[in-house]
């Protein structure tokens, strides 16, 4: 017998089973079923009208600051909407982001008023204005007037806006297939063909209008070129006459840097490309499409002449790659100036625009004769570059370092940094700390490469002669510093360490398991801000201390067995020693070859507070990322290492413990931690760190961080 319960519900039938729903629930189910039509028919109403309200009609209007309802590209308004790639922009809500602001047009117009209703919203409004005219300005108009022909050849038109804004042309096969498909760009074909579409509109502009950056013909040169790309993006060719002169002298000049021996020198820890070129004759596409993916350039030009450049990726939101941010050059200025001395003459001077210009140059300027903006910033065969009297060498190595304390502690940005990022970097950094450690190094004549060149000649003469000497590796398979002069390397400039990595405004201080014995507390923040970021602010242990432990270093092995990284930190004996050590990556183990890994550094706390990262080789050349020499290929046969004996970083056997190669330890301790050895060291391109070459030892640490 089944009992059914009477109660004010409605009975439901289902599979023979009643189902009793109360009647508020179903109202409630039927309230909301009711709103979900009501909310997708006035979504459909709103798409319909957006469909209803496109307009089919646009044009270009001057400039103004009354822009209500007009779309302003490739400049940022105070109250206008925009679509620029411009830090600072009001650009619409989930606009798919772009390098150039000739891509966010694009994007914009490929986005649905379904999906990306701003973004089509601001795609409908009439008319289209910017501040300036170059290749980005006009491509970002003429995309937003013609939007059924920039679709269709989207690739070209992406990659021509790179080429002006950035002067980066994918004019190989390797660079089409690596960077290639940032812009769309899957052949060679398209690359070249957005070469001579920018040359088509340069050459124009030249022969016809003001120079480019003098902004004085603006909107004259809109209605030049606004009727007439159409024609010439379908068919090229047909203007051949008008582009080929500068299109050969791009190719031909980049040609020319792919060449034997290689003159482009790439160091990716700071951004930094170094081109090699005899005289300031190639065009400026041709230099920079050898720097894609790099944020700085330094060009070496024969009779020591040099230009230093800030890209403008750095001025704008870039996302199809990390950025590293822009170190204001004045306080390299002003170290240059101080090197030169009185040599460069009464009006010469090394000078720079500030961090916030569109692309800050250092070079030597006459300061009786200032530059135009359009020599400024026009190529560089168009006005005249001074010789300084700093060699190459010693030029690279300075603003190697210059870079590398800039940027202590930072990582390039997907994005960019924003300009109160930037100005907080810069007002940070404690540059004076820095200028006043290379001044030693120059007075001390550590940074003349012939100095250089000499005492390592003399270290591998002593090398030679005295096989017994501490520290020193021996056999024929090592190459000391005679390969270092054979080659010329230059001078290395450590990096000044300061309290919180010399930027940002606080201290990275980690804890420490015990007191230490040997580093001060602004050591440990100097320390702290000179490893990797990961490890700044965490708990280190004292894993072996000689005051703690004893003197032995099987008991240091005992104790380090497993633990990585760690931190080897020396003083040495007498009132002028020298405190010391080594970041090391890997744990420390007794075995007969090297090992390791780039992130290990070696580094000096007194008398001053510097570090030497590693000389990354420099690829297909016998150079370090540093300049320091590779030695003898043999030497890779006994380290186990490709860098030709640069990537020797940890030795430990029972007889000793040493870090650093390519001919001498750049730190060696001995079996009873009583003895120990520095010399001139090619993997990390450090000069001896302890007061005497072979010291007495008076404290060692060990610790894990």
């Amino acid at each position: 017998m089944r009992v059914t319960a009477i109660l004010p519900h409605t009975a439901v039938a289902m599979a023979g089973t009643h189902i009793r729903i109360p009647a508020f629930a179903l109202l409630l189910i039927k309230v909301c079923i009711a709103l979900c039509v009501l909310a997708l028919l006035a979504k459909l109403l709103l798409y319909a009208a957006r469909l209803a309200r496109r307009k089919t009609s646009f044009y270009y209007v001057p400039f103004s600051h009354d822009l209500k309802n007009v779309l302003v590209t490739d400049c940022t308004h105070p109250h206008a909407r925009t679509l620029t790639h411009h830090k600072g922009q009001r650009n619409p809500a989930r606009l798919r982001p772009s390098d150039t602001s000739t891509g966010l047009v694009l994007n914009a117009l490929k986005a649905s008023p379904w999906s990306a209703g701003q973004a089509y919203e601001w795609c409908q409004l009439a008319q289209v204005s910017t501040n300036h005219f170059d290749v980005d300005s006009f491509l970002s108009v003429w995309c937003y007037i013609n939007r059924g022909l920039a679709l269709q050849h989207e690739a070209i038109l992406r990659h021509m806006a790179r080429i002006g804004d950035f002067r980066e042309a994918f004019l190989s096969p390797y660079l089409v297939a690596v960077h290639g498909p940032e812009d769309g760009i899957y052949n060679i074909r398209d690359a070249f063909t957005a070469l001579k579409l920018v040359c088509w509109i340069n050459c124009l502009e030249r022969s016809r209008f003001s120079a480019p950056y003098e902004g004085k013909d603006c909107e004259a040169k809109f209605a030049f070129f606004l009727p007439r790309f159409a024609a010439v993006l379908k068919d090229p060719e047909a203007e051949w006459q008008q582009w080929q002169d500068e299109y050969r002298e791009v190719v031909s000049g980049f040609d020319v840097l792919t060449g034997e021996p290689p003159s482009v020198e790439r160091y990716g820890s700071v951004g930094l490309v170094v081109l090699r070129v005899p005289e300031p004759t190639l065009h400026y596409y041709s230099l920079f499409s050898h720097t894609v993916g790099y944020d700085t350039v330094l060009t070496v030009y024969d009779n020591q002449r040099y230009e230093l450049e800030c890209k403008y990726t750095q001025f704008v939101s870039c996302y199809s790659r990390p950025v590293w941010p822009r170190v204001d050059l004045g306080p390299l200025a002003r170290l240059l100036n101080m090197l030169e001395g009185e040599a460069l003459g009464p009006q010469l001077r090394w000078n720079s625009a500030r961090f916030t210009d569109t692309g800050p140059v250092l070079r030597i300027e006459d300061t009786a004769a200032p530059l135009s903006k359009a020599q400024l910033y026009g190529q560089p065969y168009a006005r005249r570059l001074h010789c300084s009297t700093l060699p190459p060498a010693t030029m690279v190595a300075v603003v190697m370092s210059f870079l590398e304390y800039g940027m202590q502690g930072l990582k390039p940005k997907k994005g960019g940094w924003t300009w109160d990022e930037l100005q907080s970097l810069n007002s940070g950094i404690a540059w004076r700390e820095w200028e006043d450690t290379v001044r030693r190094q120059w007075d001390r004549g550590e940074l003349h490469p012939e100095a250089y060149v000499a005492a390592a000649a003399a270290a591998n003469n002593n090398n030679n002669n005295n096989s017994g000497a501490t520290g020193r590796q021996q056999g024929s398979s090592f190459s000391g510093g005679g390969a270092a002069a054979a080659a010329g390397s230059p001078p290395r400039v450590g990096v000044a360490m300061t309290p919180g990595g010399g930027g940002g405004g606080f201290f990275l201080e980690p804890s420490l398991s015990e007191r230490s014995s040997v580093m001060s507390q602004e050591d440990l923040r100097a320390l702290a801000g000179a490893v990797p970021p990961r490890l700044a602010s965490g708990r280190w242990q004292l894993l072996y201390s000689s005051a703690r432990d004893g003197i032995s270093l099987r008991t240091l092995y005992r104790n380090a067995a497993g633990r990585a990284p760690t931190l080897l930190l020396v003083r040495e004996v007498g009132a002028c020693g020298h405190v010391f050590g080594a970041f090391a990556a890997e744990a420390w183990k007794p075995g007969p070859r090297f090992y390791g890994t780039g992130e290990t550094f070696v580094f000096t706390l007194q008398p001053r507070r510097v570090k030497f990262p590693w000389q990354r080789p420099r690829h297909g050349t016998g150079v370090s990322g540093g300049g320091a020499a590779v030695a003898s290929a043999s030497a890779a046969s006994v380290g186990g290492g490709g860098g030709g004996g640069l990537d020797y970083f940890q030795f430990s056997t029972p007889e000793g413990l040493g870090v650093g190669g390519c001919g001498s330890f750049a730190l060696w301790l001995d079996n009873e931690l009583l003895q120990g050895a520095s010399y001139a060291c090619d993997t990390f391109g450090s000069p001896q760190l302890s007061a005497r070459e072979e010291f007495h030892v008076s404290v060692v640490e060990l610790w894990q961080l």
